[in-house]
């Protein structure tokens, strides 16, 4: 490994603007520097420390992949806020270095930056109970005979941001929590192919193989995207076989259930559909304001200006993609109220979302909307929908998605929703919302068509 920092940092730079969106990089990247390296870690110079929490929470994985990309796994990184000539010269010392290393054990065989991902950490809602559920049993069920339910591999899959590494990372230290004995390793399959590149130039995959399968627990990421990389699959079917074989426990994530895998062989899918497969879907109202609120628990929100429940709700409403949106929003809001030095406000959310996203943040939409599209969408007339009452399924149960997506797209109380539909109780409202989430979790289709009726009223 070179000893300059500057070549370090210029490797990782070139690394990340390949991955990163062009605004991200200059945003984030470009201000940053190389300080200095002590033979182990590289400090990195950032300028505020809300600069310092975005690029450790939310560009962790990043790091990850370009570290491991460049030959670089072993590097460590630290990140220094910008200061006086005294602070900076005592960013240098060792032990100002390690303060400013992320949590992860030097020995860890997670990435550094992901010190966060522990099940206790992770917020449930209804769109995540059974992934989570999985999760717990995984651990829990770990070195126990006669386990009643097969749970090797876990496959859990979900779009991207919702949490699926997290829960992965997770159960890899709940297992090592109870064990610390057990050999656990943490793959992405674009860097196992990356890996079996340089092993098939230099005509010996072997030690490569027998890496991966002397380990007691496999952690394979983003399996979506070996649909085109024919020996890499091969090789991985045959690391799964023999810690199947074995018993040895296996996790998968994917963006796509194991028969939707396009260009997968039958006999990999097969082994992914083995044990028990859990989804993610993106996390309702209430448990957004759940995440958001745990998130502003970690130690680096501890000295900043508290952040108020007007803004948590807004930013709950308007990121509603992903937890990497939820949290990157937040982190947003923080870095610009840091950087005008004012408290976060409504206003700074607003300022925030719109530089996120190019959006006017004021722009809100109507209860009104909601209900006409959903009229439209069940072919029933809008009066119908707010007023008639009646207990039939064709008038039900639209009224009941047209609550639920109110309560998800604006800002009403359960209350106010109910005065809405013709004087409805608020526990009537409730009720009804609660009954579309239970339908969503069981009926795939109906949940695509309340999703896509959400998309198209945004």
């Amino acid at each position: 490994m070179a000893h300059d920092p500057q070549s370090l940092w210029e490797t990782l730079r070139k690394g990340l603007a390949q991955r990163l969106p062009e605004r991200t990089f200059i945003d984030w990247i470009e201000p940053c520097s190389a300080l200095n390296f002590d033979g182990t870690t590289l400090l990195i110079q950032v300028p505020s420390p809300s600069a310092r929490i975005w690029i450790e929470q939310q560009l962790a994985e990043e790091f990850h992949d370009v570290l491991v990309q460049s030959d670089l796994a072993s590097l460590r990184l630290g990140f220094m806020v910008a200061g006086d000539a005294r602070q900076t010269k005592a960013a240098l010392s060792p032990k100002a270095a390690a303060a400013a290393v992320a949590e992860t054990p030097v020995n860890s065989p997670f990435p550094q930056g992901f010190h966060r991902y522990t099940l206790d950490r992770f917020v449930v809602g209804p769109s995540s109970q059974l992934a989570f559920a999985a999760a717990n049993a995984v651990v829990e069920s770990h070195g126990k005979p006669n386990s009643a339910l097969n749970m090797n591999p876990l496959f859990v899959y979900g779009g991207s941001g919702l949490g699926k590494t997290h829960l992965m990372i997770g159960i890899g230290k709940g297992l090592l929590a109870k064990n610390p004995a057990l050999r656990v390793a943490y793959l992405k399959v674009d860097n196992f192919f990356n890996e079996l590149t340089i092993a098939i130039r230099a005509k010996n995959t072997e030690p490569m193989r027998k890496k991966y399968q002397q380990n007691d627990v496999l952690l394979l990421d983003d399996v979506q995207t070996l649909g085109k990389m024919e020996r890499t699959q091969e090789e991985i079917f045959y690391i799964l076989e023999y810690l199947l074989q074995y018993g040895k426990q296996i996790v998968i994530t994917s963006d796509k259930p194991p028969q939707k895998l396009e260009g997968l062989h039958d006999r990999l899918i097969t082994r992914c559909k083995w044990g028990l497969t859990a989804d993610i879907q993106p996390p309702d109202f209430e448990t957004r304001v759940a995440i958001l609120r745990k998130k502003l628990e970690d130690e680096v929100f501890q000295d900043l200006p508290e952040v108020g429940e007007e803004v948590i709700t807004f930013i709950a409403h308007k990121a509603k993609g992903s937890v990497r949106d939820l949290e990157g929003l937040l982190t947003r809001v923080v870095f610009q109220s840091s950087f005008l030095g004012v408290s976060p406000s409504l206003e700074v959310a607003q300022l925030a979302f719109q530089g996120l996203t190019g959006n006017e943040a004021s722009a809100s939409i109507s209860m009104e909307r909601i209900c006409r599209m959903t009229a439209e969408t069940y072919n029933i007339s809008f009066s119908d929908l707010m007023k008639k009452k009646s207990r039939q399924q064709a008038i039900l149960l639209p009224r009941q998605v047209a609550m639920y997506l109110t309560r998800e797209l604006t800002a009403s109380s359960f209350t106010e929703i109910g005065n809405s539909f013709n004087n409805m109780h608020h526990s009537t409202v409730m009720n009804a919302i609660n009954s579309v989430k239970n339908r969503m979790q069981k009926d795939g289709d109906f949940h695509k068509l309340v999703h896509s009726l959400l998309n198209s009223i945004q």
